[in-house]
């Protein structure tokens, strides 16, 4: 995985703060945001990073799909929360 460009800074819209590039190629469970292409793609190479960088069927669950409710995310949490005790 290239981190070339991990230290580059921009504010998150989701978020509400600054976050960096590595955060962003990563928060997913190591996938990337599904917003890094509509937040970097002025500032970086962003197709070719992530073409470099991620398999097809990564790709596919990060940008493919319908994004999920905030409620659906906050059941998969309780979820991960139970499974992991």
């Amino acid at each position: 995985m290239s981190d070339s460009f991990d230290q580059q800074e921009m504010y998150c819209p989701h978020l509400g703060m600054m976050l960096t590039f590595q955060y962003c190629r990563k928060a997913q469970t190591a996938l990337p945001c599904r917003n890094l292409i509509g937040c970097w793609e002025e500032r970086l190479p962003i197709a070719n990073f992530l073409v470099e960088n991620f398999s097809r069927e990564e790709l596919e669950i990060t940008f493919g799909g319908l994004p999920k409710s905030r409620m659906e995310r906050i059941f998969d949490c309780i979820e991960r929360v139970k499974t992991a005790d």
